[in-house]
């Protein structure tokens, strides 16, 4: 996994709109809320902060399939698969507090990157989430995973995802449109390919036990590339369409 680089002291912003993030600017773009983030100390401290929850986020994606597909032990990952999942939950609660005391000070000038940072760090503290999901499904059902016809499939899936952490966190850090684009065509492939395995699951002939810890897997694979798809899209999207990226896409899938 790569590391995230650190936001130096003397980075300046790529240029900053003052218009353009005021109160009432809703057509604003990410790109110059995150020029804030990483000229501001304040809100640096937050945005380093985050990154370090798609960084632990990520590795509990792979320690998880690992288990899954029984490349490595439940008992070596178990523990710091809940730690690291406290630890994202930790670090939601401490950007939210950073804001309210930040917005406390300067009541006007920082509003929208700062609803812009509560809006993706739920996104990825439910990535978190769903990723324990994972880890817990492996030890719930006592089913091979690593081999039969859904092997695969399921294995390409995850991969695929796991290919979108760094990137997500790099697109977000640095406002990378290119990239940001990118990230989101792919997670909208992903999930059709998803949605296409549950429907295969569901007319296929397995037995109930396997069929439901399949369609869990495929479920839990789709809603973290959800959560990654709508942080990439709050880089190209304007503050009052936050966490609406894929509504119209799956209605029945929200939370």
């Amino acid at each position: 996994m790569d590391a995230a680089p650190p936001i130096l002291e003397n980075e300046t912003p790529l240029g900053y709109n003052e218009r353009a993030v005021s109160l009432g600017g809703y057509e604003t773009m990410l790109k110059e809320l995150l020029d804030m983030l990483r000229a501001k100390s304040p809100l640096r401290d937050m945005l380093n902060e985050f990154t370090q929850m798609i960084e632990k986020t990520e590795w509990m994606f792979d320690a998880s399939i690992k288990v899954l597909l029984h490349s490595r032990p439940t008992q070596e990952v178990e523990k710091e698969i809940y730690s690291k999942d406290k630890e994202v939950n930790e670090h939601q609660r401490s950007i939210r507090r950073k804001i309210i005391r930040h917005l406390t000070f300067q009541p006007r000038a920082d509003v929208p990157a700062c609803l812009v940072l509560m809006s993706v760090v739920k996104d990825a503290e439910r990535v978190g989430d769903y990723c324990k999901n994972l880890f817990e499904l492996a030890t719930m059902f006592d089913i091979p995973l690593d081999r039969g016809r859904y092997k695969t499939p399921l294995k390409d899936l995850a991969e695929q995802v796991e290919n979108l952490f760094s990137k997500t966190r790099k697109a977000f850090q640095w406002s990378d449109e290119e990239m940001a684009h990118s990230i989101i065509a792919k997670s909208e492939a992903i999930n059709d390919q998803c949605d296409m395995l549950i429907r295969q699951l569901i007319t296929d002939n397995l037995p109930t036990k396997k069929a439901v810890a399949y369609t869990l897997l495929a479920r839990y694979i789709k809603r973290v590339a959800s959560h990654l798809n709508n942080i990439a899209t709050s880089v190209v999207t304007s503050v009052d369409n936050l966490d609406f990226s894929d509504e119209s896409k799956d209605p029945h899938e929200q939370e």
